[in-house]
């Protein structure tokens, strides 16, 4: 995934190559008319699902590893972190 994320902070956005990476991204997790804006961070993009006409704007902080839903027709400023970390008191690499 990190891969993924570096080539969008590196692509033009509303472009049909940025649109194809976010959708590599979030896969199906990622509704119809939403929009993510670079740069993104974060972790854990398989546990973050957005609805339809979502808005993200730049620099936000996704950090979604206990999983993070975004209902439709909502959004977000600039510089937002939306964070559902938890660390595993036996593995605290997780």
């Amino acid at each position: 995934m990190a891969e993924i994320v570096f080539k969008i902070n590196h692509t033009m956005p509303n472009t049909e190559e940025y649109n194809n990476l976010i959708k590599d991204l979030l896969a199906d997790n990622i509704g119809e008319n939403s929009m993510i804006m670079a740069p993104i961070a974060g972790a854990a993009f398989d546990h973050l699902k957005i609805g339809n006409n979502v808005f993200i704007n730049s620099n936000s902080l996704l950090m979604a590893r206990g999983g993070i839903t975004i209902e439709d027709d909502v959004m977000f400023a600039a510089n937002v972190q939306l964070l559902s970390n938890n660390h595993d008191e036996y593995d605290r690499q997780v």
